[in-house]
């Protein structure tokens, strides 16, 4: 039964049709209307705006709309209207006042209140739209679409439990819904609950068979629980039903590679390569995909088939590099990352490559050139200056490296990395309150970080200083690294300063066993068993140290001889 309203739009509309074929011309624009008495029906107005509307002027459609609201301020399918106006118009808080106050003016009107959400939704008043679902959802409780708008609404909220019950809930009702199932399973493989998952998504696949977007729902969970046999099979489910879907070769390549099966991958690949040739991209992604899994060879090869087609890629050329390098090619991978040209965007990321590989190569000064070079071309980067601090320490060049670490800790002044080879780097140019000091900071800002602790504990004991605070400091080291050869020396050795040389032995001893080829830690064995009058152990591994001494062996030369002495005297 039509309302009140409602007859008198069809009445008009019936008039203006009638008119038109009469004259048997069309209408004029709304422009040229003149603008008509406050007696003229609302309906009027709203013809106007449906014509202007359809002209594309959307912002007049409104103007006409709000003035038939105003001449019929009860009529909600006019306010409705109004409101998809705004919304087409992309003005949702116009459009939000408009439906308030339609759901105040009928509050059980379902498509009112379902469209109130959506704009709540839209605006991100999450808590608003779900407490707008949910009453639409009590006056109309069988309705699929609120179900699944509602269940929406969860997820955003973070409340996936809710929405697990709910999609639930809908299934057991409408067991034919293929979108509740779907919607089941992504929200239960979000929750680990793989089962529920496997089981919904085998549901859609009976309402919906080879559904490709089910398929890939189910491959991801059968690899999120190892069942690596359905992964496979599902790829290839996909692929006889659609050879030329490249999402699912891509998906069965890599996942061949995961589980080590490169023949398989290199077959998919090759295949799909061939099928590709004219689309770089797909090729692209293989020799991507073979990188990540580090197949070099394989992605060494195919970034070179993507160099025939475009010899003067940098981004290519920038893979390539990093396929070499990962196969230990260092002068390939140095010359591929040099063909990358300064105005590339790769070009800082080849020449920070380039820095360390020519470090391992041994040409530290070109290293240093080519990591400020690419400081020059982002000189915010912390880790860059981590990296060239190292350079010049290897190098010998403290003052250097302190200027690099200080750069880079003005960017970060917190970075526990740049603190802790400040204060190393403090303590091979002897300023040991600087190096003290350094670590410190790093215990304020970490209390767990094991190796400040150690480094701090070790700097006191080799002074001779603070041997109780540098026992404590030790101690907690070891809570957070308990099997560190390294911290286990620092302990006995600072037993040993403090003239418990028994003690500082079964320590020391222990610390030989974690790190046996350790020229410090033999040394300080051996010095322990001497001061506990064990000549002989001492002898055997100061002798041990001396083997392993590239330079400065005249102390140890000297201890030997030493305790040859008293192992005479003795005998």
């Amino acid at each position: 039964m039509l309302d009140k309203s409602a007859k008198a739009l069809i009445f008009v509309c019936m008039i203006l049709a009638s008119a038109a074929c009469a004259v048997g011309e069309k209408k004029p624009p709304a422009a040229s209307v003149p603008t008509p008495s406050a007696e003229v029906s609302p309906y009027y107005y709203y013809t106007q705006s449906h014509l202007v509307k359809k002209q594309g002027d959307i912002e007049r459609a409104i103007e006409f709309l709000g003035q038939a609201v105003a001449r019929d301020e009860d009529s909600v399918f006019l306010k409705t209207e109004l409101a998809r106006l705004y919304i087409q118009h992309n003005d949702y808080n116009q459009a939000l006042k408009v439906m308030e106050d339609i759901v105040e003016q009928d509050p059980t009107n379902v498509a009112s209140i379902t469209l109130l959400a959506g704009i709540y939704a839209t605006l991100n008043q999450h808590p608003e739209a779900i407490e707008a679902y949910e009453k639409a959802l009590e006056l109309d409780p069988e309705s699929e679409r609120i179900y699944l708008l509602l269940g929406s609404e969860y997820v955003k909220s973070k409340k996936p439990e809710t929405a697990l019950a709910l999609y639930e809930k809908l299934t057991d009702m409408h067991p034919e819904s293929f979108s509740g199932f779907y919607h089941l399973g992504a929200i239960a493989a979000s929750m680990k609950k793989y089962d529920l998952a496997e089981k919904a998504f085998a549901r859609c696949l009976e309402l919906k068979p080879d559904y490709e977007n089910t398929l890939f729902e189910l491959a991801n969970v059968y690899e999120a629980t190892e069942s690596h046999d359905q992964v496979l099979e599902t790829y290839i489910k996909i692929l006889d039903n659609k050879p030329d879907n490249i999402k699912a070769a891509v998906g069965l390549g890599q996942y061949y590679l995961k589980l080590g099966q490169g023949a398989g991958a290199e077959k998919v690949f090759d295949e799909l390569k061939l099928r590709s040739r004219s689309n770089p991209l797909v090729v692209k992604q293989i020799a991507l995909i073979y990188l990540d899994q580090k197949y070099y060879s394989e992605a060494a090869e195919t970034f070179e088939l993507l160099l025939e087609q475009s010899p003067d890629n940098p981004e290519i050329h920038y893979f390539l590099g990093m396929a070499f390098e990962g196969l230990k090619q260092t002068e390939k991978a140095i010359d591929a990352y040099e063909r990358v040209p300064e105005t590339s965007s790769y070009h800082r990321s080849a020449l920070v490559h380039l820095s360390f590989l020519l470090q391992e190569r041994g040409d530290r000064e070109e290293a240093v050139d080519k990591m400020n070079k690419a400081l020059e071309e982002d000189p915010d980067e912390p880790e860059a200056y981590l990296f060239l601090g190292a350079l010049y320490e290897e190098m010998g060049s403290y003052l250097e490296a302190v200027d690099a670490l200080k750069k880079g800790l003005l960017l970060q002044p917190g970075h526990i990395r740049l603190l802790f080879r400040l204060g190393v780097v403090y303590d091979k140019v002897g300023d040991k309150d600087a190096c003290i000091n350094e670590m410190k900071t790093i215990i304020d800002i970490d209390p767990t970080h094991a190796e400040a602790l150690n480094y701090l504990g070790y700097t006191y004991a080799e002074q001779g200083t603070n041997l109780e605070e540098a026992e404590t400091l030790i101690l907690r080291a070891m809570e957070f690294k308990p099997n560190d050869g390294y911290i286990t020396d620092s302990l006995g050795w600072v037993y040993f300063k403090q003239g418990k040389f028994d003690k500082a032995v079964d320590f020391l001893e222990e610390a030989v066993r974690l790190v046996p080829d350790d020229r410090t830690i033999l040394e300080h064995l051996a010095d322990a068993y001497a001061m506990a009058g064990r000549y002989d152990e001492a002898l055997m591994h100061y002798e041990k140290a001396l083997e392993k001494a590239e330079n400065d062996r005249g102390p140890i030369e000297e201890k030997i001889t030493a305790t040859k002495k008293k192992l005479n005297k003795n005998n």
